[in-house]
This record gives structure tokens, sequence and C-alpha cells, in this order.
């Protein structure tokens, strides 16, 4: 993952347009990538955080503050709309894992049998923030959503608030990355290390525990 996002600049210079500002052409890209990422759930070969911190800090680049809104709507409807297909996608799931013991191995690992045994009903909302967050809860909120009997009209309305949150926080400390006056390719190596801190911290078994504790009404 991080070997993908360290190649994410040269990426997205590559296909910036030649006034430098994004085009259309762009904009259904950056879509695209995350309605992938979002709308399958076992699609962790996206790194959706380091595109869009990268993608801010190009917009903070540009010093445009109207392109950093059009960034947060075109992201936060992207990931939206890919929580509305994980949903039934999660529920198509469950149905192969009475069928396939590969896929019932898997999607009934522990995380999922201590979310289905002890979920805190009333941290719906923080359940699913979290996911859009942090990679390793995002598989487990639309399995957990159909296992516990969650409402799509209420899991939409939850997902709405975390993907636009999650939209608008990661491009908006991209934006502040990119209007630093570093040396040439500082604002590339502080966004590099930043994600590398954040990804080692959630790598830890303790620090994992802790988030899964937060779901969960554990006695």
């Amino acid at each position: 993952m991080f070997m993908i996002a360290a190649e994410l600049p040269n990426w997205i210079n590559q296909i910036v347009n030649v006034n430098g500002s994004f085009g259309l052409t762009e904009f259904i890209i950056f879509f695209m990538l995350i309605f992938i990422e979002t709308g399958g759930i076992f699609i962790g070969w996206i790194p959706g955080d380091a595109l869009l911190i990268t993608v801010g800090s190009i917009a903070g680049m540009h010093h445009n503050f109207t392109e950093l809104g059009l960034l947060i709507l075109t992201f936060g409807f992207a990931s939206l709309l890919g929580d509305a297909v994980n949903y039934y996608f999660g529920a198509w799931l469950l149905r192969q894992a009475r069928r396939i013991k590969f896929v019932d191995r898997h999607l009934n690992g522990k995380l999922m049998q201590r979310l289905s045994a002890s979920f805190h009903h009333r941290r719906w909302l923080l359940f699913i923030v979290a996911g859009r967050f942090l990679p390793f809860v995002r598989t487990a909120v639309p399995l957990t959503a159909h296992q516990l009997g969650l409402a799509f009209v209420d899991y939409i309305r939850m997902a709405a608030f975390a993907s636009f949150v999650w939209a608008t926080s990661i491009l908006s400390l991209g934006y502040f990355f990119g209007h630093l006056s570093l040396p040439d390719g500082g604002s590339w190596w502080l966004i590099g290390g930043f994600l590398v801190l954040v990804g080692s911290a959630l790598a830890l078994p303790k620090v994992r525990e802790r988030i899964i504790k937060l779901f969960l009404d554990e006695k």
C-alpha cells in the first residue's frame, strides 16, 4: 500500500491538465476510483486516504479553494454511492458464506464474531464513521449492518455523514500541506511520512484492539 501511495503524486501529476488545474476527466477518474474502493468490500489495493490527501495537496498548490470544494463533493458522493452498493454487496456475501466454506471462514473471522455477539447498538454512527477512515473496520461495516438488521435508510443516512466528514477532513489536510512553502519535494516527503506514521500506528495490535472495543458492549 505504501508503495502505491508513494507513486500517487507522479500518477496524478501525469493526468493533470496543461494549465495545472483538474479537468472533467480527472474528476471522473477520481470519482470512479473512490466508488470502486468503497463499493467493493475487499478492494484494499486502492489507497483511498492516500489518494485524497495527495489530490488535496495539489489543490493547495493551485491555491484554488473552489477546486477543493468540488473535490469534496466528488469524493463525498462517490463514497456515498459506493456505500449504498456495499450494503447490498454485503447481503450477497453473507448468502454466499452459507454455501462456500472459504467465504464463510473469511467473513466469520474473530472480529466479525465479536461484533455479532457484543456490538453496542448505540454506536452505529461511530462505527460507520470509523469504517470510512479505518480499512480494518471498513470491511466489517456492511456485513455487521446486515447481520444485526440495520435498515438501509438508517445505514445510508449515517454513511452520508461519514462520507462527507471523511472527504472534507482528508482533503483539507492535504490542502493545508499543499499550501506550505517547503523546498522542492518537501510536501511529498511530509505527506509520505504522515501516511507511514498513521499506518504504522494502526498496524499495532494494541491500537487496533482499543479501537475495536469502542464498538463493543463487552462486560
